[in-house]
């Protein structure tokens, strides 16, 4: 099995669209390991719900974060990933700060993922309208499907999907 955690700053916005949007490609992906995914912040207030703006950017045949309670990153969440995803290369040098021992297992979502653009940040969209909530859902989408490929492609070639 493959324990991914998607963490970001509050676990209300991007962390979670991450973590639905993965565990609803997945539902039609056949790997020959199981995938659990998981999402937290590192700022995270504890039960906290998945912000209002993200929640409308899903549409009705999606996943969604109605039921989403943010969590905080903690030890326990650290051991038991194999992968840790973060959205930005801040949230990379606060986590390993914080808990150096992930240092093997952690990396920035895009560029883990393999999209090598000008930016490896996934923008934070708190604050914003609609649009940029919008670009930031089909950001973490464009990326979950490069990462769903990825686990694919490792499967066929026997390496290690983390």
């Amino acid at each position: 099995m493959l324990k991914i955690l998607f963490v970001c700053t509050g676990n209300t916005c991007r962390s979670p669209m991450a973590e639905a949007l993965i565990k609803y490609e997945l539902e039609n992906v056949d790997l020959p390991f199981e995938v659990e995914v998981a999402s937290a912040g590192l700022s995270a207030v504890a039960g906290e719900k998945a912000s209002e703006p993200a929640k409308k950017m899903f549409s009705q045949d999606e996943p969604n974060l109605n039921h989403h309670k943010a969590k905080a990153i903690d030890l326990d969440l650290i051991d038991d990933a194999d992968l840790i995803l973060v959205m930005t290369d801040d949230h990379k040098r606060e986590l390993l700060a914080r808990f150096p021992r992930a240092a093997n297992k952690t990396f920035i979502f895009k560029e883990y993922a393999g999209n090598a653009g000008s930016s490896c940040n996934i923008a934070d969209p708190a604050g914003y309208g609609p649009d940029k909530y919008r670009q930031v859902l089909e950001d973490i989408r464009c990326n979950v499907k490069k990462l769903v490929s990825k686990l694919k492609e490792g499967s066929r070639n026997e390496s290690s999907p983390g």
